[in-house]
């Protein structure tokens, strides 16, 4: 086993991470999943196991399940946030999800933070012989390297950084991770030394001062990493800003499920999030 922690089945996790209002530590009593996770739930199950190399379908933990309309077009987006199996694997991911349930995974994750030492906590694609880094010149030179990987080679996990592209054997349709704004330890050629950063807590919602807009906030060590995505690209890639914020000193958790993007404190009492 690669984790030592408790680990959900993927409906229990599902569930316990939409019906969670202060926290992943914090149970409620259960409760009906949205129609929109829901959909996703039978997606993954049925359609699109998440990182499946071989026949090989680890259970699935999933620690957050939120809805929301990242890009304001009326269409809600499901977005979950992951514990990983495998280092290069994002842990946020978006799934589509249409007005007649039809689910579509939108091919780039976010991992959101620095780049950190190896924790020993997850397990590495390079090890099962799945994978390959390839060297690059600099963000750019990438994309036919990319395109041959999905249409010849079928390598379906790509992370990209400035200096090399991952690339790995796993099953599905393509999975795309784009790091190239992160700095690279030492400027390496590879991915055998780094993982990425354990990402805490999502939510989603307006920033106060900045109404009409949605982001996407990550909650990463003593940082926020905000999202905003106008516009889902065509490739099955984000347009994205990304907002990086000290997080607030008197920080406890996120409050859930509103419009406006609010924290507590240690107290129970709720601030809005500002940029």
């Amino acid at each position: 086993m690669v984790h030592g922690r408790r680990r959900f089945g993927l409906a229990q996790a599902l569930l316990l991470a939409a019906c969670t209002s202060s926290g992943p530590a914090t149970p409620v009593e259960p409760r009906a999943l949205p129609t929109e996770v829901e959909a996703v739930r039978k997606y993954i199950l049925e359609t699109e196991y998440p990182e499946l190399f071989g026949d090989e379908p680890y259970r699935t933990r999933i620690e957050r399940a939120l809805v929301s309309d990242l890009d304001g077009d009326g269409v809600a987006e499901v977005i979950l946030l992951f514990y990983p199996h495998y280092r290069q694997s994002a842990p946020i991911v978006i799934y589509h999800v249409s007005q007649d349930m039809k689910v579509t995974r939108v091919m780039e994750g976010l991992a959101p933070g620095p780049l950190q030492p190896l924790s020993g906590e997850y397990l590495d694609s390079h090890a099962l012989g799945e994978a390959v880094d390839a060297s690059v010149a600099g963000p750019g030179k990438q994309a036919p390297l990319i395109d041959a990987a999905v249409t010849t080679t079928g390598l379906a996990g790509l992370v990209e950084y400035w200096t090399f592209v991952h690339m790995d054997g796993r099953k599905g349709e393509p999975f795309y991770v784009d790091m190239t704004d992160v700095d690279v330890p030492d400027g390496k050629r590879s991915c055998a030394d780094f993982e990425f950063s354990r990402v805490e807590d999502i939510a989603a919602g307006g920033l106060d001062g900045e109404p009409g807009e949605v982001d996407l906030a990550a909650r990463v060590g003593s940082e926020l990493w905000l999202y905003r995505i106008p516009r889902f690209l065509p490739d099955g890639r984000l347009e994205k800003q990304v907002r990086v914020i000290p997080i607030p000193a008197d920080f406890a958790d996120f409050e859930q499920g509103q419009s406006m993007l609010r924290y507590r404190d240690s107290s129970g009492e709720l601030h809005p999030l500002r940029p």
